[in-house]
């Protein structure tokens, strides 16, 4: 990544916090000054990198992790928003993001039983006594983001 990769990166990420969302090529190229077509290149860079996931066949960022702006189990209530975590690991890493605390509403993989977290000045204070098992090794996680 250059320079110019990290400040379209950053701006993403300012653009989430400020609105919720990440910007549209279309946002980004007025907010940096930069042509549609080297904000969709940035884009692809940065989904290169693994710096972001794209919206597969489109432009569209997916993730900014550990946010998702796809419809998932794990919703979060933090910085007094409503987000959506890529898995229940990205949630809880919603209210750090924010340096806020969070409630997060999830559920167990295996059997779809609701889950709920709490996180309170930086520390998981309910659902600390949950097991997590991650199923893909870490190696082979960017084999399929979406499914990780």
């Amino acid at each position: 990544m250059d320079a110019v990769d990290l400040d379209v990166r950053r701006h993403v990420y300012f653009s989430v916090v400020a609105n919720g969302r990440p910007p549209t090529t279309a946002e980004a190229s007025a907010a940096l000054g930069m042509s549609p077509d080297e904000i969709a290149a940035t884009y692809r860079r940065l989904h290169d990198a693994h710096a972001l996931v794209l919206q597969p066949g489109t432009g569209d960022v997916w993730m900014a992790n550990p946010f998702c702006f796809a419809p998932t189990p794990h919703r979060v209530r933090s910085g007094g928003r409503t987000w959506t975590g890529t898995c229940c690991w990205d949630a809880l890493g919603i209210p750090g993001a924010l340096h806020a605390d969070g409630d997060v509403a999830t559920e167990c993989a295996c059997c779809g039983d609701a889950l709920e977290l709490v996180v309170r000045a930086g520390e998981l204070v309910g659902g600390a006594d949950l097991l997590c098992h991650v199923l893909v090794p870490a190696r082979r996680w960017w084999d399929d983001i979406g499914f990780t």
